[in-house]
């Protein structure tokens, strides 16, 4: 093992210009995966953290509608009030836009909540208890104590919650269901679903309940094609690592040709050499992804979704570029294979 790692490390001494520069292009290429698979982990787990900042386990709606967040139907308030079950409280779903003074509106989806259930425990401050009062997302750009409207009902934010966005970064904002039927539908009685704790136990004609995960999983649905094009990009991403790390690897065994033989016939067994070619391949895609992990970690607070890196990624990424950087090095390793240990001793023009 000594004579490969001597190898190794004479060829990358020797050649240090060239694979500095590979492991920065291969770096870049790793960066963009850890960003995509946050990515993808965002937008995966973003509506499972909105609905459980709920808190319901059940949400009756309209029979035929998918899910409270992706479709627009109501209940009326008598079907509403038929709703039985534990902690029943009716909610109001729709979109809305937050105006401030001297900034861009900003698109929010607007849960409008009873008292108790369905009106979240934020991160910083309280929940809204009164008219007048907003719990919002942070990515909202607001601040506790800020004076906002909600179209042209003025509101004060009191609230600041994390991690309730849905549909890849639209921040959702929690009010009492009164003030959001006063900001979004002039006062009328507009019911879209009841929430409640447990199963219902009774539910009128024209209803279904849906569990918190398929309310959760409805709201991913818009996202499918987004999270599917992310998904290729990965794959070209790690095409792209293995043909930066093939190509190099297989044009430093072409230029050892000779060194190669030489060492054959010094009794240099041919499996020291091929693990010396794969052993470099390894340290270009492992110095690649350690570099990448703290390149994304800089690029990451001003990327314009957030993107949530999943710990599992800090060991899979490494293990899948070994295997990559292993598969792209098997043409330099074949060259390895096929020296001819005549080769050292022809004139220098064979």
């Amino acid at each position: 093992m000594a004579d490969v790692l001597l190898l190794t490390g004479r060829d990358l001494q020797f050649r240090a210009v060239r694979f500095v520069v590979v492991t920065i292009g291969v770096t870049v290429v790793m960066a963009l995966l850890f960003l995509m698979t946050g990515l993808i982990e965002q937008f995966n787990q973003e509506p499972f953290d909105a609905v459980d900042a709920v808190g319901a386990s059940h949400w009756v709606v309209p029979e035929g509608v998918s899910g409270p967040f992706t479709a627009s139907a109501t209940l009326s308030p008598d079907t509403a009030a038929a709703v039985d079950g534990p902690e029943a409280a009716q909610n109001l779903e729709a979109r809305g836009s937050l105006n401030a003074p001297g900034a861009e509106a900003t698109e929010a989806l607007v849960i409008g909540h009873e008292p108790g259930l369905g009106a979240p425990s934020p991160t910083d401050g309280r929940a809204a208890a009164a008219s007048g009062e907003v719990v919002v997302d942070r990515t909202a750009g607001f601040e506790i104590g800020d004076e906002i409207a909600l179209g042209a009902t003025p509101l004060t934010v009191v609230g600041v919650h994390d991690d309730t966005t849905v549909l890849a970064g639209l921040p959702v904002v929690f009010l009492d269901i009164g003030e959001a039927r006063v900001a979004l539908f002039d006062g009328r009685e507009v019911v879209t679903g009841v929430v409640l704790s447990g199963e219902p136990e009774a539910l009128p004609p024209g209803t279904a309940a849906l569990t918190a995960h398929q309310v959760a999983a409805d709201a991913l649905g818009p996202l499918e094609n987004a999270v599917s094009s992310v998904d290729l990009i990965r794959a070209l991403l790690w095409m792209v690592a293995a043909i930066i790390i093939g190509a190099v690897v297989y044009l430093s065994a072409l230029e050892r040709q000779r060194d190669f033989a030489v060492l054959k016939a010094m009794g240099v067994p041919s499996r020291s050499l091929v693990i010396s070619i794969g052993l470099q391949a390894v340290i270009i895609a492992l110095s690649a992804v350690a570099l990448a992990a703290v390149l994304q970690a800089l690029i990451e607070p001003v990327f314009p979704l957030r993107v949530r890196v999943p710990a599992k990624a800090y060991w899979q990424i490494p293990l899948v570029a070994v295997v990559v950087a292993i598969l792209a090095g098997l043409g330099g390793m074949r060259s390895v294979t096929r020296s001819d240990p005549a080769a050292a001793f022809a004139g220098p023009g064979v």
